[in-house]
């Protein structure tokens, strides 16, 4: 009875000894196929986190250029009116000189 009993014992070992053996490879095959498969998807999100923080890049400067065009545009504006409206009192101011000493080569005349 002890050679059956250790003769099976020998076999379920050879067995376990088998089953171990694929579980092993299965274990280092699927820890391959994993690892490139997660290399794979770490590339791309590394592209696309690239292209993001390019398009975030880009849209930041765009916000900067147009903050300075509209800056831009409200100095201009207020530059041409600050002229328009100072040139207009100089043209009054002429128009009233004119008047004056029209008035004042009249009064000689008159005179």
């Amino acid at each position: 009875m002890a050679v059956t009993s250790a003769v099976t014992d020998l076999v379920k070992s050879v067995g376990e000894l088998a089953a171990s053996l694929f579980n092993a490879v299965y274990t280092i095959f699927e820890t391959f196929f994993t690892g490139v498969f997660h290399l794979f998807t770490g590339f791309f999100a590394f592209v696309v986190d690239i292209f993001q923080g390019v398009l975030d890049v880009v849209g930041g400067i765009g916000k900067f250029v147009a903050g300075n065009i509209v800056m831009l545009g409200l100095i201009g504006a207020a530059g041409y009116a600050y002229v328009r409206y100072t040139a207009q009192g100089q043209i009054q101011g002429q128009k009233a000189r004119e008047t004056i000493h029209a008035a004042g080569a009249n009064a000689k005349k008159n005179t």
